[in-house]
């Protein structure tokens, strides 16, 4: 299974800032087809449909994600999950 886990640091933000991020960062995942799990305030957690082709999604999310400084910039955690694997990419791929 795939799955990219955000947690954000969004305590010095307005509520409306807050849903501005959260909104902006759920678009750029649904533009990819994948779907937003139940979260906790200030995490989201997207997981893959089953598809051959949910690699390739998550990785466009991904990589249009990091081109939102805006938002990368909020991001306290950002890990990747490629099955049993775990990557961390704000120190292997955002902030680099």
């Amino acid at each position: 299974m795939y799955k990219v886990e955000l947690k954000f640091n969004d305590s010095l933000l307005s509520p409306a800032e807050k849903k501005k991020l959260y909104e902006q960062t759920d678009c750029i995942f649904e533009e990819e087809d994948l779907k937003r799990a139940d979260c906790e305030p200030g995490k989201r957690v997207y997981l893959d449909q089953g598809r051959s082709q949910d690699y390739g999604h998550f990785w466009a999310a991904i990589f249009a994600l990091k081109n939102s400084e805006w938002i990368t910039g909020h991001l306290q955690e950002c890990f990747w999950y490629n099955g049993s694997e775990k990557e961390n990419l704000i120190t292997e791929f955002m902030r680099v």
